[in-house]
């Protein structure tokens, strides 16, 4: 585990650990206000789900973003993006529900917010780094195609 100076859980159910999963043990990883809020973000949607979310990566480090080839200005560099699952086949209209429910949680919290598909689960993000509106792209062809999902264009 990367070391972080924070005593508790971020949230009733999302720990400091899962923040910074995956980072060298030797790493120091940065909790900000915009990373916080993410973590509230992301517990609001947890107690929508009604399931556990299993974290794969979430803040990185400049170094492991690197290692991993995220790209150079991602938001896990801010805590601003957390790659989940649960361990349930994400299908088209189960991954428009979760991010329907995503960008709803980012409006209210006066961010714009992003979501992304893979094979093996989600990617949500919230920033206004890239656009003014929401977000969305498929990456399970292994390419990633950016707003694919008409349902999604405009929300």
């Amino acid at each position: 585990m990367a070391i972080v100076k924070w005593k508790n859980n971020l949230t009733k159910h999302f720990s400091i650990t899962e923040y910074s999963i995956n980072n060298p043990s030797n790493a120091t990883c940065y909790l900000t206000r915009q990373a916080y809020l993410q973590a509230r973000m992301l517990e609001e949607f947890r107690v929508w789900l009604d399931r556990p979310m299993i974290v794969t990566s979430w803040y990185r480090t400049p170094a492991y973003n690197k290692s991993v080839n995220g790209i150079s200005n991602s938001n896990h560099l801010t805590g601003c993006a957390t790659d989940w699952h649960t361990n349930v086949k994400i299908t088209k209209s189960l991954f428009i529900k979760y991010a329907t429910q995503w960008n709803k949680i980012c409006k209210k919290h006066g961010v714009v917010g992003e979501a992304g598909l893979y094979n093996w689960g989600i990617h949500f993000g919230s920033s206004i780094k890239y656009s003014k509106n929401f977000s969305h792209w498929d990456s399970r062809s292994g390419k990633q195609i950016n707003n694919p999902f008409s349902e999604l264009r405009g929300i």
